[in-house]
């Protein structure tokens, strides 16, 4: 990227998916409690309780951008159409694990709501805001403890200093979301994230390749963006604070 050349694929080192690393830095960046829903991890120590209302449990890495994407380019060129700024070197090799890209969440929060695009995270002037993408009555407690609109803090850790989620990969994530939902598509969204965690991080073959996983979500956003190519290009830029414009992404959907 210093010489201006974008890499190949084989110039990229493969990820691998080391969730309790990652976790173990969250932990570190957030304390011992999911920031959406207030969760206590399980493993915390002895002297950390959870809030009375909450049992503890099992939390998990979250990625904001699913690993899978590290080894879809085709995937990742369109996440660079609605980022308005080339995704490549991002969202491949370790970098796809990097903490900028997780959050700490509950099992079932990560993937049915979260990574269903049920809800998402606003940032705006380094500042992050939950939005509810879905009627209240299909979502689960942990989100609902926050009012859509309500601002999430991250950093209360013991190594603040561990950087925070990306702003422009949350509003990424949001602006999908928002495309996704507005445009009837998004009740598929379960299904592709649960098939590439049973089918080895989406490297399956055939014709089931061609009905599911990634390569779904990667045709219904291409025909999202192929129906409004102009609107899209005035309406889904990124700003340099990583801003997304989501109520341009309304637009494209409205």
């Amino acid at each position: 990227m210093a010489k201006g050349r974008t890499p190949t694929p084989s110039s990229i080192t493969t990820a691998s998916r080391n969730q309790r690393d990652l976790k173990q830095k969250l932990i570190q960046r957030d304390g011992w409690f999911s920031r959406v829903g207030y969760v206590m991890d399980r493993s915390a120590p002895p002297d950390i309780t959870p809030l009375p209302d909450t049992a503890a449990s099992m939390l998990e890495a979250a990625h904001i951008v699913p690993f899978s994407v590290s080894k879809d380019q085709p995937f990742r060129r369109v996440l660079s159409i609605f980022a308005g700024q080339d995704m490549e070197l991002l969202l491949t090799g370790e970098n796809i694990n990097d903490p900028s890209n997780a959050l700490l969440l509950l099992s079932d929060t990560h993937r049915y709501y979260f990574g269903a695009f049920s809800f998402g995270l606003e940032c705006r002037d380094k500042r992050y805001f939950i939005r509810r993408l879905v009627e209240d009555r299909v979502l689960n407690r942990d989100v609902l403890r926050h009012a859509d609109g309500e601002e999430i803090y991250f950093g209360q850790g013991s190594n603040p200093a561990i950087v925070k989620p990306s702003p422009l990969l949350c509003n990424l994530h949001l602006a999908v979301g928002l495309v996704l939902r507005n445009s009837g598509v998004a009740e598929m969204i379960i299904r592709v994230l649960q098939d590439e965690d049973l089918f080895n991080d989406g490297n399956v073959e055939g014709d089931y390749w061609f009905q599911v996983s990634a390569s779904l979500l990667e045709r219904k956003l291409r025909a999202v963006q192929v129906s409004d190519e102009s609107v899209i290009d005035d309406k889904m830029d990124a700003d340099t604070n990583g801003n997304i414009d989501v109520s341009g992404h309304h637009t494209v959907c409205a």
